[in-house]
């Protein structure tokens, strides 16, 4: 309907485009489907009794290997939770929890980081790389060279504050080699999506009164998911932020142009400092400097200052304790809407 007046000549190549555009996304599937099962064989050689669990801490570059990893942002869910849902609650807003998992292929096996309202310090590259550099230090496999996997989202993902992190961990000798590869646009669907759905499933079904029993329905749900608390319900901080944006301001490029067209970026030790893309994967590869320095060295053990979560502002903790209280078990009242010490706005 849409080219009904078009001439044949521009309907041909739209359709020329679009199976051009179909042909990327099944090589680039390929090549996801691909790094998972060279990872597993891997695997396999490495810890031949078995992976190490979960919380197991394996020093950086502890085995000679590639391991593949995807990681995802998943849509927040509520709390309070009632499978037969209340009719009140449904125009109001109860307190929020956003996850973000970090998936294993070859296990399978998935962290899923749980983001209270209280410890959110926001959208961003920050909170992404921040949660990404907890899970490769507690639970990462002590590879030297890691494939990562993820979405086109370039207020998230693909971004240059990312870069200049993975181009951080060359630089700090935590890795060998980094590489990083995004999914065509439209066809992001992969396996951390698989664990999220596997939650959800069980979400949907269970009675949630605080951010325990989240942590118990992601646990419970499936094999491969494994929670992580990023913070507790009174704001305590568990996995530190990090403000990775303001670290990399003064030291990179202010740019890295193009970046919305390119699919694959690879670092190696031996180029510190660069960066190697190209935008599909049998393009030739171009270098690219990060630095605009090129001397410049990170300090060994030297972090970004920690983002300090400023909390539930007054009027949210007022908008749970007046109007959420009373769909949360008694028992976890004072954690999911304690009485506000602010005055009320």
């Amino acid at each position: 309907m849409k080219a009904i007046n078009r001439s044949d000549e521009e309907k041909s190549q739209t359709i020329k485009q679009a199976e051009r555009h179909l042909k990327l996304v099944k090589e680039e599937r390929a090549k996801y489907r691909g790094a998972c099962e060279k990872s597993a064989t891997t695997l396999e050689k490495l810890f031949s009794a078995g992976p190490p669990p979960p919380d197991a801490c394996v020093p950086p570059k502890s085995h000679k290997g590639t391991i593949h990893y995807s990681f995802d942002m998943a849509q927040q869910v509520h709390y309070p939770c009632d499978p037969f849902q209340p009719g009140p609650i449904f125009f109001l807003t109860p307190r929020k929890c956003a996850i973000f998992g970090i998936c294993y292929e070859a296990i399978p096996r998935q962290i899923n980081y749980l983001i209270d309202e209280a410890s959110n310090v926001g959208k961003g590259g920050n909170i992404i790389i921040s949660m990404l550099h907890h899970f490769l230090a507690h639970h990462g496999l002590g590879e030297t060279s890691v494939h990562l996997h993820a979405d086109n989202c370039t207020g998230q993902n693909k971004n240059r504050y990312l870069m200049c992190y993975l181009m951080w961990r060359i630089l700090t000798g935590l890795h060998t080699e980094v590489k990083i590869s995004f999914l065509p646009v439209g066809h992001t669907k992969f396996s951390p999506d698989w664990c999220f759905g596997l939650f959800k499933r069980r979400y949907r079904k269970t009675k949630i009164g605080c951010l325990d029993d989240i942590v118990a329905v992601v646990n419970q749900s499936a094999a491969p998911n494994f929670s992580q608390l990023v913070g507790s319900q009174d704001g305590t901080t568990i996995v530190p932020m990090y403000n990775w944006s303001d670290y990399f301001e003064k030291t990179v490029k202010t740019a890295l142009k193009g970046i919305t067209q390119m699919h694959h970026f690879r670092f190696l030790s031996s180029r510190p400092g660069k960066v190697m893309v190209k935008n599909t994967h049998d393009d030739p590869e171009c270098m690219i400097s990060l630095l605009k320095s090129s001397s410049w060295r990170p300090e060994p053990g030297e972090l970004p200052n920690v983002i300090v979560s400023a909390g539930l502002s007054a009027e949210r903790q007022w908008h749970l304790y007046e109007k959420i209280i009373e769909f949360v078990p008694e028992e976890a009242q004072d954690l999911v809407c304690p009485k506000p010490t602010v005055p009320k706005p």
